[in-house]
């Protein structure tokens, strides 16, 4: 068995896969997970009737499938998101992006709910997000507990960063991956090499040991001396933890943002290379053969079928389809 990679595909400087349907899709391949396992353990037959003779026919199990993506601007709240947001801090978070460095758009900003834990952070241009969806129990790759699993996507990440990047990165007691910041505020060389940046979010949600959620690596972001209109990481504090700050791997880089496109060699898809490799260690980890990326056209068609099987489907899905057809 190998990987199936789905990248949903964006275009600068404004054509972003809206977070909402990448949820949707997340949900269609999970559902195909938990529909094989109730299929694979069939309810005791009545009495008089073999069990032989009530045997489903032989499905062929879905492949672990990794959905990579990078959303427009998106602010997603936590579990431990209780309390609603005030009508200040709403207008905040939802006021248009300005982002000069994505060919001067100005984007829409969206505010939704997620099953992970914690507070709020943000997804958006810039980043990639890496959602693997798996049963965690399949015999057809290495299995996992709730805790390994987690430790799978750090390890993932931190080898992903290393190979493209050779950027160091770890864990700490915190969620997420971590780096030493190239430049540190801090004056003294003991209290900087103390210091640390969150490059990349963790987030999980498993039902029934299938998965969902998971990675979202900072690729290209704005640092933290730029203004809110264009730094969404300035309207929140990320994951609720307070002192800590964001960094991307173009921040960390010698040579910024054209050192990571001289290593990825796209400027404007440097998300889709680091989904590549992502995926790639990631297959590696779990054991299968290697990675099937599917193809832009069947990739929009899997959309499409999702989409016409959603009746609340939004208008903003609808015409990143139509757009996506047009490009295509």
């Amino acid at each position: 068995m190998r990987l199936r990679h789905l990248q949903l595909p964006h275009s600068w400087p404004a054509l972003y896969p809206p977070y909402s349907l990448a949820s949707r899709v997340q949900e269609h391949l999970r559902r195909c997970q938990l529909d094989f396992k109730d299929a694979a353990t069939p309810p005791q037959p009545p009495l008089g009737v073999t069990a032989e003779a009530r045997l489903p026919q032989q499905q062929q199990a879905p492949p672990p499938t990794l959905l990579s993506f990078t959303p427009l601007p998106t602010y997603t709240l936590g579990r431990r998101q209780t309390a609603p947001l005030t009508d200040l801090e709403a207008s905040r978070l939802r006021a248009p992006l300005h982002m000069p460095d994505r060919g001067g758009a100005t984007l829409p900003v969206r505010v939704v709910h997620s099953p992970r834990g914690g507070l709020v952070t943000y997804h958006g241009p810039g980043q990639t997000v890496l959602w693997p969806v798996l049963d965690l129990k399949s015999s057809h790759h290495n299995q996992f507990t709730v805790r390994c699993y987690s430790r799978l996507l750090e390890d993932t990440t931190i080898a992903t960063l290393r190979s493209l990047f050779d950027l160091t990165a770890f864990t700490t007691d915190d969620p997420g991956v971590w780096v030493h910041p190239r430049t540190s505020s801090s004056s003294s060389p003991s209290q900087a090499a103390k210091d640390v940046a969150k490059i990349a979010a963790l987030g999980v949600h498993l039902r029934r040991h299938v998965s969902a959620l998971g990675t979202a690596i900072n690729v290209a972001m704005p640092g933290s001396d730029v203004s809110e209109e264009m730094n969404p990481w300035a309207r929140i504090v990320a994951c609720g933890l307070e002192g800590k700050t964001v960094t991307s791997a173009a921040t960390e880089l010698e040579g910024g943002i054209s050192s990571l496109h001289r290593r990825l060699g796209d400027s404007q898809h440097e998300e889709y290379a680091v989904a590549a490799a992502w995926a790639k260690e990631l297959a590696r980890r779990i054991g299968v053969d290697g990675v099937d990326t599917a193809g832009q056209h069947d990739v929009v068609a899997l959309v499409k079928d999702v989409l016409s099987k959603s009746p609340d489907a939004t208008i903003e899905e609808t015409e990143y389809v139509k757009s996506l057809e047009r490009l295509l």
